[in-house]
């Protein structure tokens, strides 16, 4: 993501932090598993060569038995030892990842709400927190007692439950949250497995199915008391998924209502977010979050805004492969009056060619659009391809199109 240099505590950069909290479990746990599978096969395999080499097996039972002599049982037991950890590991190590998932999430709610309390200090008028004189003098100053007051409302909020603080913001910040929010069924199950995970080693309880069956969540026919609740990798990724939307979405909400002339910075930060789930090519996330705010919010900084996350939202679904939702975003809205560099989103992403170029030539070289943004942007990825847009960037820019590659090691850009 291109952050837009935000103040250090604002709200921007707070969520910015927590994406990429976010973004690094998302690719560390691939990583870890594929470096614990392959440790773990080679763990099975020293023990299935101890065994073949070392064990007498008697086949007349069932199972077979196995016989190791004297002299190898402690090294047997050491063998089977770490084939078995890493067989336990298999199971424990997602856990873990998941766990520091929501914990990364709640470390991010207490952060956006100091920051929007710092933002607006009368927010802190409805605490009923009281001093006596004593520890009212005990402080060195105003401004002590007030980042003391803060602290003390954050760590009261944090031992809510995760639904409680729906609750809490709600009636703090006078702001709905909850109603028509698709993704709460999904967030509100995930942290009831996280708190399977860290008190009862994943067993499913009658409070966690009570807590889902109220929230909404269409839990499969298995899921009983004592089943044993694991992390697939499918599910991290819709966790993952959900956490990041769900943090984006309070973020604005709230920035918005609390922070009404901030909304030009809000907006940037969400049209520069939003553009960085799609090029990452987090479509599915990229919908969610642009699907809300599309349908949601109703005033933008402006229309060049508003339509530059209409766009967003369009090439989301068309690289998703739903061309037909792309299209259906687009007519809707009045590209006629925008200037060039909105109405080349719209031809491209409609697959005018032939306007797409007539608009390139009007930007010219020394437009908004810059010849790197061609390389670059997600919305050009069909429009790169064609023999209209080759001829128009040669006689533009004065060269054949090419992708740039700085250094040897460097990273293809995303197309």
């Amino acid at each position: 993501m291109n952050p837009i240099h935000n103040e250090p505590h604002s709200i921007g950069s707070e969520l910015d932090l927590f994406l990429k909290h976010i973004e690094s479990l998302k690719e560390v746990l691939p990583i870890t598993m594929l470096a614990l599978h392959a440790t773990g096969r080679s763990a099975r395999k020293n023990l299935e060569d101890f065994v073949e080499k070392h064990a007498n097996t008697d086949d007349s039972q069932s199972p077979p038995r196995l016989t190791i002599p004297a002299p190898h049982t402690r090294k047997f037991f050491k063998v089977k030892s770490r084939s078995e950890n890493f067989e336990l590991a298999n199971t424990l190590i997602p856990r873990s990842i998941f766990v520091a998932l929501v914990s990364q999430y709640d470390a991010y709610l207490g952060r956006l709400l100091r920051s929007l309390i710092n933002s607006k200090p009368e927010l802190l008028n409805p605490s009923d927190k009281t001093f006596t004189f004593a520890e009212a003098i005990a402080f060195p100053s105003i401004l002590a007692i007030r980042d003391h007051v803060i602290e003390k409302e954050i760590e009261g909020f944090l031992r809510l439950s995760h639904l409680e603080h729906f609750k809490w913001m709600e009636k703090r910040f006078n702001v709905p949250l909850t109603k028509d929010l698709l993704i709460l069924p999904k967030f509100i199950e995930l942290t009831e497995r996280r708190n399977l995970f860290v008190h009862a080693d994943g067993l499913v309880s009658s409070n966690y199915i009570s807590v889902c069956k109220s929230a909404g969540v269409n839990l499969s026919a298995e899921i009983i008391e004592g089943y044993q609740l694991v992390v697939s990798h499918p599910y991290f990724e819709e966790s993952v998924s959900c956490l990041q939307v769900l943090g984006i979405m309070l973020a604005h909400v709230l920035w918005r209502k609390i922070l009404p002339d901030d909304r030009q910075k809000a907006d940037q930060n969400l049209i520069e977010t939003a553009y960085w789930l799609i090029d990452k090519s987090d479509y599915t996330s990229a919908i969610m979050l642009l699907d809300f705010v599309c349908t949601s919010f109703k005033v933008f900084h402006g229309d060049w805004y508003k339509s530059a996350l209409i766009l967003n939202r369009a090439q989301a679904y068309k690289w998703h492969g739903n061309s037909a939702k792309c299209l259906e975003i687009l007519k809707a809205h009045d590209w006629s009056a925008l200037e060039d560099s909105l109405k080349l989103g719209n031809s491209v992403l409609t697959e005018d060619w032939d306007s797409s170029v007539e608009i390139m030539r009007r930007i010219g070289s020394n437009g908004v659009v810059k010849s790197s943004d061609y390389e670059d942007w997600p919305i050009f990825s069909n429009f790169r391809s064609t023999p209209e847009f080759l001829a128009a960037y040669q006689e533009i820019f004065g060269g054949e199109f090419s992708i740039k590659v700085k250094g040897a090691n460097a990273e293809p850009p995303i197309n």
